[in-house]
């Protein structure tokens, strides 16, 4: 298994292998999935099976790219939608056009992987942590998103992801993302910074330092009208962005999710009520933790830019050089 000093190292190699010996695989033709846009197109791709990645220091999260800018608020939309458990659609519909083209019912999406860890069959992540703190050698520390159920279901939500799985070794706890099907260019940015983060989380709730990231895809693939897109990206520059460690010590870390939830939640809903001043107030406090600040300053600076103000842009002093462009850029 290949290993990285960061997320975007981890990102370009993926796909510069891919580019240099990846397999062509006709489109899929399942009215069902996106793989083939939704039964309205013909999408070959090209594919490594069962590719792995590990990235030794998971706080570095972010790979940017001029070729593919992240969107850095739908990365803290979509980690603090996943951490409360929900599987609402019109959360990330917020941050990215296209979200409800993926639910059945236009109102929820059932395969969300925040949901099915913590709150669809009860809190997974938390058994798993409270089991590795009771016996810290054990190995029944898999937690699961994709369902029995799933394979029998005509749906338009099959998750990606199969679940993680942590070991705590060496005082450092490491974790594995099993995916069973990864598109590599425009997707994994997003599933790596959400589970290095989820990562992140479960370390400090056991008062614990993170240790190496892996990431195991069933299929690694991507689409063949990509291919000069991925190219671009892979021999581009790209630049390794890392964001504020989330507090150490269980209850200062809780403390900052649910700063990050809360904040999300409060934007969001002031820009659907078109309600600058409780933006304005959102602006004008610092969050209690650096992480959950810098989130506060993507997300506030995203609002206004969503009621149409291209000017203003919320500053938080603990952000990164390269994130604070990030955020500038929105």
């Amino acid at each position: 298994m290949s290993e990285f000093d960061s997320f975007a190292d981890a990102y370009t190699t993926g796909l510069r292998e891919i580019l240099e010996g990846g397999s062509a695989v006709p489109s899929v033709r399942d009215p069902h999935s996106k793989a083939s846009d939704f039964g309205q197109k013909d999408r070959p791709y090209q594919e490594l099976i069962a590719h792995s990645f590990r990235v030794r220091d998971p706080r570095s999260s972010l790979a940017i790219s001029p070729a593919l800018p992240v969107n850095l608020p739908y990365c803290f939309g979509l980690l603090a939608w996943s951490l409360d458990g929900r599987n609402d659609v019109d959360t990330p519909a917020h941050y990215r056009r296209g979200a409800h083209e993926y639910s059945d019912d236009q109102h929820t999406l059932s395969g969300a992987f925040g949901h099915r860890l913590i709150t669809s069959s009860g809190n997974q992540i938390g058994a798993v942590v409270e089991r590795i703190r009771q016996d810290p050698a054990h190995r029944r520390t898999f937690a699961l998103v994709l369902e029995p159920e799933d394979n029998f279901r005509q749906s338009r939500e099959y998750p990606c992801a199969v679940g993680v799985q942590m070991f705590l070794r060496d005082d450092r706890l490491s974790w594995i993302t099993v995916m069973r099907a990864q598109q590599a260019l425009t997707v994994l940015p997003y599933d790596g910074f959400l589970f290095m983060l989820m990562h992140q989380w479960a370390a400090a709730l056991l008062g614990v330092e993170p240790g190496p990231y892996i990431h195991q895809s069933g299929t690694f693939h991507f689409y063949d009208n990509e291919i000069e897109l991925a190219r671009s990206v892979a021999d581009g520059p790209i630049t390794a962005g890392s964001l504020p460690a989330l507090p150490d010590t269980p209850e200062q870390a809780q403390a900052a999710v649910r700063e990050l939830v809360d904040t999300e939640r409060g934007v969001r809903e002031a820009v659907a009520a078109g309600d600058t001043a409780a933006l304005d107030r959102f602006a004008a406090t610092k969050a209690e933790s650096d992480f959950a600040d810098v989130a506060r300053a993507c997300l506030t600076t995203f609002a206004y830019r969503k009621l149409g103000d291209s000017t203003t842009t919320v500053d938080s002093p603990a952000a990164a050089a390269e994130v604070r462009d990030l955020i500038t850029a929105l």
